[in-house]
């Protein structure tokens, strides 16, 4: 039914209001109780049923259903942890974040945030969860849980592999939370990270830090530091950690590690002796009882692998009893016992053992390792095929294991062992150019083809070997096998049967038996069949005493028994290679004492003198062949082998011209002889090599280097190239020829890999990479040739230049690293104090100032008569003076300035006096100074410019200025630092007492400075002075010239950052939008990164309104919103509002400024206002006076009916109820 208003039935206005009234609150009741119902059986679910899954259900319905109810805060955050207990964070992390958006205010808000967080941290988003944390720190810094939170937030930033981030946040905890328990736990954390980016003083002092002041991370702190000491190889100092920690915190958790953390250190280094000691005090003294079993297995293995194999048997079987079936460590123990039964000869007891723990868990690391350790098995007991598919399996089970190399290599060498060398060489060769390559399967590639019977293939990869491994301690047994297939390996199989075939011929041809014997024995002898060669040589001899050839035949049989015996050296018997020496003597011999003297036996006799001078002592050696060589050319004028005597004289007198100088001149006429009497004799090239070496002995450098490069042009592919690129190469270098040394030396290890002397060279390239500034090469040589031979480093010379190559190629790290190890691991050798110095100047160059004038110092107090002394005092101070420890640096420089003629050290130390506010002091240094710096013209300046600073900084005005204008009036360098101080004391005096007379005299001080000094690095500062001075008078032009002269000037970028945002501004108060808007463009193009970015961005959307260019502003001002937040969000939206409200567009102006009111506490209270004024203008526009009159009373309560706004709102309220009256 519809009632008109004339309706005899119309219910009074009153009554039906009621009505309406009761009918509402009836219904709103039943529907607040629903609500109610519901939200309860939601929370209940959540909090006595612990139900998360339903109550999470319940509550989005919740949230859906009564969107206005009064519990959606609580609905919303129970929601969240609804889904956070059941452990469906990634849920749960959207849902924090809708409750902490919607309901800013609410008293929750920082539990919401925390536990979204840790969700994040949950989900691996470590990440967002570090910043979430630390968002959480920035708003509530100074709550309770602050301090929590930031070591939260570094925590994700390690996890998330952002170490500089992470540190920088521990660094804020020390500095913001000192006071709290979470500064030594940031300090704790900070230590690792530092330590872990190589700064290993810097965390060792951290940690002294805890120590010292007792915190409850102490103990963490003393294991943490011996752990450090333990990584750099500093063991000593790690006992010394740990012996503070068991003195200390005996009964702590941390004491029991320490024992452990010691021990397995000692295993690691394979120092099983020390180990098992250290694993038996820490059984003995752990008190916890899990980390006393790791302690008793621990001793085991390092038992085991001592060879005391029967105390490891009882460990190993206690522990098997002790230990419950689910514990891993009884895993660990029964793999013990069965390696440990394998290695007794138990093979039966050990399989059964490996089968059970590969049978009870497969996957386990003792399960795996089960598989390698029965290859080893069935390898010790020579079941090679056996072994094979044990290892087979260990590598498809773990193919990535830290021991996968070492399983290979066993694994190739079964193959190669049983013949299978097609198996075993693609292995060797993976090995060998793995990226961690093992030198070990290079070297048994070679082995393979040499078994497999192909010899020139295994002398290459020999010789690869060498090459790529010349610091192997296989090196010399590579070359003894290059030697050994070169000298005594039957290189042409085909050939050689040739010649049987052409010596069966020619016996059945009739050719003389004795012709055919002692050709095939000449044959043999050529193709390195040297066994068989003596066998025929020693035929002939014995059959045909009285032929014409017997001479020859003898010779050759002495010559193949002494090549026998080098190859049975060389195979290993140096007993029967010693007869067969004796026997090829007596051969000689026997040949030399004939009658008949033919070419036969005078190579006899010189063999015989080279071989007995040889046994004879060094000392006697080169003598012996000098009388003997001259006695045989004395005897044989005529003899056939005249130039080999002459070679071996002229040898002997050339060594024995390295202590009897004479010598080397007769020694250049014998070589010259020889090259002149037998122009085409096959020692040509080395008569004209040892005149090289002559030259040089003799200092004729040029000579030298002449007669050595016409041996590697006249003489290619000569036997002696490869020492005679060595010998100039060290020429060269005397030369200071690097470049040209550096090529010979690269020439001779490219071309000469078995080259004797390999290490030499590759250390004397180094060495002149260095010279020549080429330290990436040069560090990777010296890492070569120190590869697994740092012993023969001795007083580590080689790591010294090392360390000074990583120096120079700005390597500081690394370089401190190694002058760390250097200093940990050769004490007491000479010459530390150079390493001090070196590692202190390199402290320096990574800022790290404090810890290099502590190494300096250390250089000057512990060698006090180094060299280095006075200079490391003088860095000391230098550093110190630097770092404004003026104290300390002038300590440092007192005790020098007696002697020193260094006016730095003595200037600076009168400095120091000054700056320490010790005037009188001062000026007697300054008297002292110029007596003995009487020329010196540039220090009194800086004196008197620092007096004048003295005076200034004490506000004794008159008198600075006094020294200012002489530093001015004297000129000089120092002359713009005397009239920049000047004026700077004319404007604090006018600061201190203002007049109009001194307001000008400080005024002209500073426009006639940079009138007078344009150029001057202080001109910035003034324009700056003047431009805030004239901003503050509001004469923003005048600010603005200014600021522009210091952005388009030289000024250092940090007072350019400063000036362009005040030249905005300045801009921006002068009403010159256009220049206002070009250099917020500058600034956001030359500055992105600068810390007014943002305002910059907000103010070019003000700038647009200003211009009246509002739909540009309107757009511009949306993409701001895209990132804004807080009160810069609400800036924002007020231009944005104020561009509407200017085109007229009030009812969008109105919604924008209603925006501004959303933000409460993170807007200020002027934007708030401002847009709750604009609003109210807009709907006094729109002629809705009611509305308008509520915002203007809003605005009265908000800020207090006596503010001045407040006053301005009411009259607006009094003029619209006046007009609608």
């Amino acid at each position: 039914m519809v009632f008109s208003s004339h309706s005899p039935y119309r219910i009074p206005l009153g009554i039906g209001a009621a009505i309406t009234l009761l009918v509402m609150a009836s219904a709103w009741s039943q529907g607040s109780e629903e609500e109610e119902d519901a939200f309860k059986q939601a929370r209940n679910l959540y909090r006595d049923a612990a139900d998360y899954a339903t109550a999470a259900e319940l509550l989005a319905d919740f949230i859906r259903n009564y969107p206005a109810s009064k519990r959606l805060p609580e609905a919303r955050l129970l929601l969240a942890r609804s889904y956070k207990n059941n452990q469906r964070c990634d849920l749960a992390i959207d849902a924090y974040e809708v409750f902490y958006q919607k309901h800013p205010e609410n008293l929750s808000t920082p539990e919401a945030r925390q536990e979204r967080a840790l969700c994040l941290n949950l989900e691996g988003r470590h990440l967002d969860a570090a910043r979430a944390y630390e968002e959480v720190q920035r708003r509530f810094s100074a709550s309770e849980f602050a301090a929590p939170v930031l070591l939260e937030a570094a925590a994700n930033y390690t996890y998330a592999e952002k170490p500089g981030q992470a540190a920088r946040l521990y660094g804020l905890a020390i500095t913001e939370y000192g006071d709290k328990s979470q500064a030594h736990t940031a300090r704790y954390h900070l230590a690792r990270l530092l330590f872990a980016q190589g700064e290993s003083d810097a965390a060792q002092r951290l940690l002294e830090e805890i120590v010292t002041a007792g915190a409850p991370e102490a103990p963490s702190a003393l294991l943490l530091s011996g752990g450090i000491d333990l990584f750099l190889g500093r063991v000593d100092a790690a006992r010394r950690a740990f012996a503070r920690l068991h003195e200390r915190f005996r009964t702590s958790a941390q004491a029991d590690s320490a024992y452990l953390e010691l021990a397995f250190y000692l295993y690691d280094q394979r120092q099983f002796s020390q180990a098992e000691e250290a694993f038996q005090t820490a059984y003995k003294r752990i008190k916890n009882t899990a980390l006393k079993l790791d302690a008793r297995l621990g001793l085991a293995d390092a038992l085991r692998l001592r060879g005391s194999t029967g105390p490891a048997l009882d460990h190993y079987q206690a522990l098997a009893k002790i230990l419950p079936p689910a514990d891993p460590g009884r895993d660990r123990a029964q793999l013990g016992l069965a390696i440990t039964y394998g290695q007794t000869g138990a093979f039966t007891m050990a399989f059964n053992l490996f089968q059970q723990l590969i049978e009870t868990g497969p996957d386990t690391p003792e399960a795996i390792a089960s598989f390698r350790e029965l290859g080893m098995l069935y390898q010790r007991r020579g079941d090679y095929n056996g072994a094979i598919p044990w290892y087979s399996h260990y590598l498809q089970a773990a193919p990535t294991a830290p021991d996968v190399q070492k399983v290979k290599l066993s694994l190739a060498r079964i193959y190669a062992q049983i013949g299978y060398y097609e198996r075993a060489i693609p292995i060797f060769r993976e090995l060998a150019d793995d990226p961690t390559p093992v030198a070990a399967a290079q070297f048994e590639v070679a082995q393979a083809f040499e078994k497999k019977g192909q010899p020139h293939l295994a002398q290459r990869e020999y010789m690869v070997f060498l090459e790529r491994f010349p610091a192997h301690f296989n090196a010399q047994k590579a070359r003894n096998r290059i030697e050994y297939l070169n000298e005594f390996t039957v290189v042409d199989p085909t050939g050689l049967n040739r010649v049987y075939q052409q010596a069966q011929i020619d016996a059945l041809s009739g050719t003389p038996r004795e012709i055919v014997l002692l050709e095939l024995a000449r044959a043999l002898y050529e193709h390195h069949d040297i066994e068989n060669s003596t066998r025929l040589f020693e035929t002939y001899v014995a059959s045909y005493p009285d032929r014409p050839y017997l001479s020859q035949a003898q010779f050759y049989l002495a010559q193949s028994l002494f090549k026998l015996a080098r190859q049975r050296q060389l195979e290993g018997h140096p007993e029967e290679a010693d007869s067969l020496r004796q026997l090829a003597l007596q051969e000689h011999r026997i040949l030399a004492a004939r009658e008949a003297v033919d070419e036969w036996s005078q190579k006899a006799r010189i063999r015989l003198l080279e071989t007995e001078a040889a046994a004879g002592p060094d000392s006697l050696r080169y003598r012996l062949l000098k009388e003997g060589f001259t006695a045989f050319l004395k005897d044989y004028p005529d003899a056939h082998n005249r130039d080999l005597a002459l070679l071996r004289l002229g040898d002997a007198r050339n060594h024995l011209g390295r202590t009897e100088p004479a010598e080397l001149d007769t020694a250049l006429q014998t070589y010259r002889r020889l090259r002149s009497q037998f122009p085409q004799s096959p020692f040509s090239a080395q008569a004209l090599f040892g005149m090289g070496l002559c030259y040089g002995r003799k200092g004729q450098i040029q000579a030298a280097a002449d007669s050595l490069r016409r041996v590697l042009r006249d003489y290619p592919g000569s036997s002696l190239s490869a020492q005679v690129l060595f010998e100039l190469g060290q020429l060269l270098l005397l030369q200071n020829q690097l470049g040209a040394a550096r090529a010979r030396f690269q020439e001779l290890l490219l071309a000469y890999p078995a080259f004797p002397q390999r290490r030499a060279v590759q250390l004397q390239l180094a060495d002149t990479h260095y010279q020549l500034g080429e330290y990436p090469r040069a560090i990777t040589l010296y890492q070569q040739w120190l590869e697994g031979r740092e012993g023969e480093d001795t007083d580590g010379p080689v790591r010294r230049r090392l360390a000074a190559s990583y120096h120079r190629h700005g390597e500081f790290a690394a370089a401190l690293d190694l002058y760390g190890q250097l200093l940990g691991q050769t004490p007491g050798t000479a010459g530390l104090d150079s390493v001090y110095f070196a590692r202190a100047i390199l402290l320096a160059k990574l800022h790290r100032e404090e810890e290099a004038a502590r190494q300096f110092l250390q250089v000057r107090d512990e060698f006090e008569t180094s060299a280095l002394a006075p200079q490391a005092a003088q860095r000391a101070g230098h550093l110190l003076f630097a770092l404004e420890h003026y104290d300390r640096a002038y300590q440092v420089y007192q005790p020098l300035l007696a002697t020193t003629d260094d006016s730095l050290t003595y200037g600076q130390a009168v400095l120091s006096l000054f700056r320490l506010q010790r005037l009188k002091k001062a000026r007697k240094a300054v008297s002292a100074f110029a007596e003995r710096f009487d020329k010196d013209a540039i220090w009194p300046q800086r004196f008197r410019l620092e007096e004048g600073l003295y005076h200034l900084g004490r506000k004794q005005y008159e008198k600075g200025l006094k020294q200012f204008r002489k530093v001015e009036e004297r000129g000089g360098e120092w002359t713009d630092d005397g009239a920049y101080y000047g004026a700077l004391a004319l404007w604090e005096q006018n600061r201190l007492a203002p007049s109009e007379e001194s307001a000008a005299r400080a005024l002209d001080a500073q426009t006639r400075f940079i009138r007078n000094h344009p150029k001057s690095p202080f001109v910035s500062q003034v324009r700056m002075r003047l431009g805030n001075y004239y901003y503050d008078l509001k004469q923003a032009l005048m600010a603005a010239g200014n600021y522009k002269a210091v952005v388009n000037g030289a000024a250092p970028p940090e007072q350019k950052r400063e000036a362009i945002w005040k030249l905005v501004e300045s801009y921006r108060a002068a009403n010159e939008h256009d220049e206002a808007h070009r250099t917020v463009d500058q600034l956001l193009r030359e500055f992105p990164d600068h810390p007014n970015a943002r305002e910059a961005q907000l103010a070019i959307g003000a700038i647009l309104r200003d211009k009246g260019q509002d739909v540009r502003a309107i757009a511009h001002l949306e993409k701001v919103l895209e990132w804004a937040q807080g009160n810069q969000k609400a800036e924002a939206l007020l231009y944005m509002g104020e561009s509407y409200q200017n085109m007229g567009d009030y009812r969008k102006a109105i919604s924008t400024y209603y925006k501004v009111s959303y933000f409460g506490a993170d807007a200020s209270a002027t934007h708030i206002v401002a847009a709750d004024y604009r609003r109210a203008q807009c709907h006094e526009i729109l002629r809705e006076i009611d509305t308008a009159i509520g915002v203007y009373e809003r605005i009265i309560r908000r800020e207090g009916s006596s503010s001045s706004i407040a006053a301005i709102a009411q009259e607006r309220i009094d003029e619209l109820r006046r007009r609608a009256n």
